[in-house]
């Protein structure tokens, strides 16, 4: 016998606040029923199988961060020099002695 669950049970089962569940039906990525009658305001209930299959496809295997680095599109390795800034300086201000 399929059971019908309310917004409340509904948002329980998937461990979210009703406001989320809400938004996920309005944004499409959750199907409902309605229970209410034409033309007026819809009384939205949700099938378990429905939620179950919205689990599964928002299921992740692993974090993209943990992934392996083969994808990754950036080398890995910099190029950089370290600068010390008194020496522009002292060559700057020896040519302007040698200059005069």
């Amino acid at each position: 016998m399929l059971r019908l669950l309310t917004p409340a049970q509904a948002a329980e089962f998937l461990a979210v606040t009703p406001k989320h569940l809400l938004e996920l039906t309005n944004e499409g990525a959750l199907r409902w029923v309605n229970i209410g009658l034409e033309g007026k305001r819809p009384t939205r209930r949700y099938k378990q199988d429905d939620l179950a299959e919205f689990i599964i496809k928002r299921s992740q295997k692993a974090c993209r961060y943990t992934e392996s680095t083969a994808n990754q599109n950036t080398p890995m390795t910099s190029s950089f020099s370290v600068v010390d800034f008194p020496v522009p300086r002292a060559r700057a201000t020896s040519a302007r002695r040698n200059a005069s």
